[in-house]
């Protein structure tokens, strides 16, 4: 890595340290070829990206570790999901990242693993010159707070330490305007997807700020692994403000209050799902109520969501 390359080293530090827990000034001396002072400064920055999201640093002679109640919380969230779950959202991150994030992009990053994955993606694929709006502060995350090119807005507001995400931000519907104006595309996920209900999620605080990003939202790209059709959220299903069906625009139409969102009858929404091994895209659930187009093993789902006040 070139010697003064402190742009690329400082998420690869961030990265390191959430997956370890610990880093070495010498090892990280050598490994990026650059003088431990070097080092110790980027430690500075690292340090004050954690501590703006809550999660605390120790200094001991010799490098830096996260704090115990730091680091167990960052381990959960990897251990947990299966290698068929990290496949999935690998191969739909790197999908989604190649073919709908295109330069000086304005997004709205939801919260989730799949969304950490996309996070992940845009660093390795050197996007630049996007906006990055979240709630999110999973580990990729906070990495593109230190990538090179990228404009990045932490809504803030009450964290959700199991599901690594803030909610209720200040704001309320109008979050986006202190920032920028727009366009946005919201990139979105869901803890399950039922062709007659919609979108499942488990926490209705978690629905709240969904909503808000596809009221804001200029297009809506929803990535859902194919395991997430017909399952169901333990407590609470969310249409992000739909009903009943989320492709059926004649119903906002119909449904909709007077005065309200008059200049916007839908968004246009992708849904984008792997097909699994030995199976024909006919077997998804959607695609009895969508035409399905595919790419390989992408199956995308194109429609318009309907905004109901």
């Amino acid at each position: 890595m070139p010697k003064g390359d402190k742009e690329k080293r400082i998420p690869a530090i961030l990265m390191r340290l959430l997956k370890d827990g610990r880093v070495s000034t010498h090892d990280l001396s050598a490994g990026f070829n650059v003088t431990e002072v070097a080092i110790r400064g980027d430690f500075e920055e690292v340090i004050e990206l954690l501590r703006l999201r809550g999660l605390h640093v120790h200094r001991f002679y010799g490098g830096i570790e996260l704090e115990q109640q730091s680091i167990q919380p960052y381990r959960g969230f990897y251990e947990t999901q299966s290698k068929a779950e990290t496949d999935a959202a690998h191969l739909l991150s790197e999908y989604v990242v190649r073919n709908f994030v295109k330069w000086d992009d304005s997004l709205l990053l939801d919260t989730g693993r799949t969304l950490d994955a996309v996070a992940y993606q845009i660093a390795a694929q050197q996007k630049s010159g996007l906006r990055i709006m979240t709630n999110s502060f999973t580990p990729n995350v906070l990495g593109l707070y230190a990538q090179g090119g990228i404009e990045m807005v932490q809504l803030g507001g009450t964290p959700l330490m199991r599901t690594f995400c803030y909610v209720k931000c200040p704001g309320g519907d109008e979050f986006y305007q202190p920032y920028w104006s727009g366009p946005f595309k919201a990139v979105m996920t869901g803890s399950g997807f039922q062709t007659d209900s919609g979108l499942l999620v488990n926490h209705p605080d978690i629905i709240d700020m969904k909503r808000r990003f596809i009221k804001a939202a200029s297009e809506v790209i929803l990535i859902l692994s194919h395991d997430r059709f017909q399952k169901t959220a333990r407590d609470t299903v969310t249409f992000c403000g739909l009903k009943p069906d989320p492709w059926l625009v004649e119903y906002a139409a119909q449904h909709r209050t007077p005065g309200v969102g008059q200049d916007r009858e839908a968004v246009p929404l992708t849904i984008v799902t792997d097909l699994p091994p030995g199976k024909h895209p006919e077997d998804i659930p959607l695609s009895r109520h969508i035409p399905c187009q595919t790419d390989g093993k992408i199956c995308l789902f194109k429609t318009r969501l309907p905004l109901v006040a």
